[in-house]
């Protein structure tokens, strides 16, 4: 079985299925080939908003083995 690698995907506007494709995306860019798979798990959400610069950031990690 391949090993579990880490990764992240950030949206800056806080949409959360942004942050979750851009991790997904960023797994699969990680393994060359046309017939990847990709099986991942939710590792972590984090995120901030507000403030006087009008945070609205969101932050997937996945952990994810890439066959």
């Amino acid at each position: 079985m391949a090993t579990l690698k880490t990764f992240q995907g950030t949206s800056k506007v806080g949409n959360l299925q942004k942050a979750l494709d851009a991790a997904i995306q960023a797994a699969l860019q990680s393994a060359p080939g046309a017939d990847r798979l990709v099986s991942w798990t939710l590792k972590k959400v984090t995120g901030r908003q507000g403030g006087i610069a009008g945070f609205r950031e969101v932050t997937v990690t996945i952990g994810a083995r890439i066959s």
